[in-house]
């Protein structure tokens, strides 16, 4: 490990989010943080900052990484000791990293002539500032590129950010935190997450019902919208002599209560975010099963449900991993990131989330909170500069989201665009200043 250091730039709206897993696998090094000022810096989601130290108190030859998060490049163009500094730093071989805003800050002070990169996930072709910038680049569109000692990133690639920074400082393999990246493809008919647990996939936009067995007894986990695989649980519970203990209604949306009539009889207990208070612990077979409050998605509430001895969490449309997170249609978006956060640090082996492939608790949560964070950063940056309702064509859902690939291609084109336009319009009303 190289006794230089690892130093990471503050300055007022960056993105604390996008650095946090990279500080967190560096944390064998001996990190500072430095601003321009030594004053307190506001992320931008809200916390205070206060350097270790002013940036020209640093060594350019003591660096061994800069570190510069996302945020508004605007503000740090015409320092040129910033320019300076960096330009130094490298030239006495220092890995120079800048993801999302950052690196659209090393584009913009011209540090990337010349060399392959990746930048903001808007669009730069559609950015004024940096528009003439980008053309003596060889912009790619891939997530992290690195080129000689300089390394970009979109927001959206912030575990891989990590992962790359950790790699390039030669990290001990052994001090750094598993990052998962497993997860079960979602097919109609049923998939095994455990012994216990069974997950119905409809082909409505990849609607799970679950249940959860023990014994001869079983506990369902929300109903799904088409009669087909309500049908399939209840075969499987006939077929496997399964006496249906009770039901939980993660929230209250058609696709996931609509069946409700074909499993509820009189002996059969039904759950909703109405009658389990702060949480509810059942008994199933010999399995204890809790349920608790995770608030956020739907306007009446929602609950989810926890295997504890296996680290399972069924979550309901707290998450989806083939539709981006609903920020829109009566969601709250702030409890709902509150809620993530807390699920997030958890670290559950497996989440059966409301829609798609069932995924390991670190994957899922980084995607959710990826596309949060991301989508919040373009949005505030187009208002703090001014920019129209038309701007937001230009944040497209492949910039934003992990994971395109897998997304149901409709609705969650449609559902991105909705989370787009009432998040644009709240932080229009509510004023942005610089």
């Amino acid at each position: 490990m190289s006794n230089k250091l690892v130093i990471v730039l503050y300055y007022d709206g960056f993105v604390e989010f996008e650095i946090a897993l990279a500080l967190l696998y560096l944390s064998e090094h001996t990190i500072r943080t430095v601003a321009l000022e030594k004053r307190e810096y506001s992320s931008m989601e809200g916390q205070r900052f206060l350097p270790d130290a002013k940036l020209s108190e640093i060594n350019p030859s003591d660096v061994a990484l800069f570190l510069i998060p996302g945020g508004n490049p605007n503000l740090l163009l015409q320092e040129e000791s910033l320019f300076s500094f960096i330009a130094s730093a490298a030239s006495n071989g220092a890995k120079i990293a800048g993801i999302c805003g950052g690196a659209d800050l090393l584009v913009a002070l011209e540090l990337l002539e010349g060399r392959k990169c990746t930048g903001n996930a808007l669009n730069p072709e559609n950015s004024e500032i940096l528009h003439e910038c980008y053309r003596k680049t060889h912009f790619t569109n891939e997530p992290i590129v690195t080129d000689g000692n300089f390394i970009t990133t979109k927001g959206a690639a912030f575990a891989e950010f990590a992962l790359v920074l950790a790699s390039s400082l030669e990290t001990d393999k052994k001090k750094l935190p598993i990052l998962e990246q497993d997860w079960l493809i979602p097919v109609e008919g049923r998939i095994d997450v455990s012994d216990s647990v069974k997950v119905f996939t409809s082909k409505f936009e990849e609607c799970n019902l679950t249940l959860v067995v023990s014994g001869n007894e079983a506990l369902l986990v929300d109903t799904g919208y088409r009669k087909a695989e309500a049908m399939r649980a209840l075969a499987y519970l006939s077929e496997n002599g399964l006496k249906l203990k009770g039901i939980v209604i993660t929230h209250h949306h058609d696709d996931h209560f609509a069946n409700l009539d074909l499993f509820a009889t009189d002996d059969v207990c039904v759950y909703d975010s109405k009658n389990i208070d702060e949480g509810v612990i059942l008994q199933i077979g010999v399995k204890s099963i809790k349920l608790f409050p995770t608030p956020g998605h739907h306007l009446d509430g929602d609950i989810s449900v926890l295997i504890e001895d296996e680290e399972i969490l069924i979550a309901g449309d707290i998450f989806f991993s083939c539709l981006p997170p609903q920020l829109c249609y009566g969601a709250k978006p702030d409890i709902l990131t509150a809620t993530i956060k807390k699920i997030a640090s958890r670290h559950f082996r497996w989440i059966v989330p409301g829609h798609g492939r069932v995924m390991t608790g670190d994957t899922m949560t980084s995607m959710a909170l990826s596309y949060i964070f991301t989508l919040n950063e373009r949005l505030y940056m187009l208002v703090s500069n001014r920019g129209t309702v038309d701007d937001l064509k230009s944040i497209e859902l492949s910039e934003c989201i992990t994971h395109p690939e897998w997304m149901v291609e409709e609705p969650s084109v449609d559902l991105h665009r909705q989370n787009k336009e009432e998040l644009f319009a709240h932080l229009s009303k509510q004023g942005i200043t610089k």
